[in-house]
């Protein structure tokens, strides 16, 4: 009993000062990124990403801007005369989220889950021996559109300080699907990471 004592004083405590009004914040995060491009076997690399965001637009409910960078070379997996080893893919997501308070009753200031649902603009490009491809379809040089979803754990040991772990999935939806042969398919990205963040409110 003593100590479901403490724990609601403790409670009532950090309630006190949750913030109830609009919030800012802004960032870095380090991802773990894993690629999933055509018919090849998934590639794994790391990547960086700037984010900023405002929560509580409307209550528990906030927007999310991201912009990151991927760059990963496929493995050399035939005999053909083109060596893959020579091919550099880039993708430069810029996405919009809306953010969701998954724990709307849990009112502390130090911690907050929330669910990122939105879409995006994909830029991204194809370069062999680091010059664009060109082929008879035209140059690999596109943006296309998509769809982002996701997960976020922000934990702010400081007041203005947080520590954020994130889980997003994007789908790039190709406008001409199928431009580049047989195998171009929708490209898919999974960026799992952890970030330093400035909150201010």
């Amino acid at each position: 009993m003593a100590n479901v004592v403490i724990l609601m004083v403790i409670f009532s405590a950090v309630n006190s000062s949750y913030p109830a009004g609009l919030q800012f914040e802004g960032g870095v995060l380090y991802n773990y990124c894993v690629v999933s491009q055509d018919n090849r076997d998934f590639e794994t690399i790391n990547n960086w990403a700037g984010e900023i965001g405002i929560v509580n637009v409307v209550p528990k409910i906030g927007f999310k801007l991201r912009g990151s960078f991927v760059e990963y070379q496929p493995s050399d997996i035939d005999t053909t005369p083109v060596n893959e080893n020579l091919i550099t893919y880039q993708y430069y997501p810029l996405t919009l989220c809306t953010s969701f308070n998954l724990m709307p009753f849990f009112k502390v200031s130090f911690l907050r889950f929330s669910m990122e649902t939105g879409i995006g603009v994909y830029f991204w490009k194809g370069l062999y021996n680091n010059e664009v491809v060109v082929l008879p379809a035209g140059k690999m040089d596109e943006k296309d559109f998509g769809f982002t979803g996701g997960l976020s754990l922000q934990i702010k040991p400081v007041q203005f300080i947080g520590i954020e772990i994130t889980s997003r999935y994007h789908y790039i939806a190709s406008a001409n699907l199928e431009k580049y042969g047989y195998y171009d398919k929708d490209e898919k990205l999974w960026e799992n990471g952890i970030g330093l963040k400035v909150v201010l409110w």
